[in-house]
């Protein structure tokens, strides 16, 4: 049974920033290319997942995060029952400490 995968409004705000900020780096077209793949990437969520690598949130150290990696994003998610909840999509090139989740 394939999992409902939900966008979170920071995970579509982290995607407006991403796509924003490429703009002027790699121009409009390869820009919305990226977002694309970043959200074609997370269709493998919709799928039962083994194994993973967990994340850590010291402020919510309750839920258990775990993340995908997709060229030098990471995609932060938490499965609930039969969703898969997108909270965060981070570009790995910044400073680790701006990552707040």
């Amino acid at each position: 049974m394939e999992k409902e995968i939900i966008w979170t409004n920071q995970s579509k705000n982290d995607l407006k920033k991403i796509y924003e900020f490429n703009i002027d780096m790699i121009g409009e077209e390869k820009a919305f290319e990226l977002i694309q793949k970043i959200i074609d990437r997370t269709t493998l969520l919709s799928r039962p997942i083994t194994g993973g690598t967990r994340y850590s949130s010291h402020k919510r150290p309750d839920i258990s995060y775990q993340k995908l990696i997709f060229k030098n994003h990471l995609i932060i998610f938490r499965e609930k029952d039969n969703l898969v909840y997108i909270n965060k999509i981070f570009d790995c090139r910044q400073n680790p400490k701006k990552l707040k989740l």
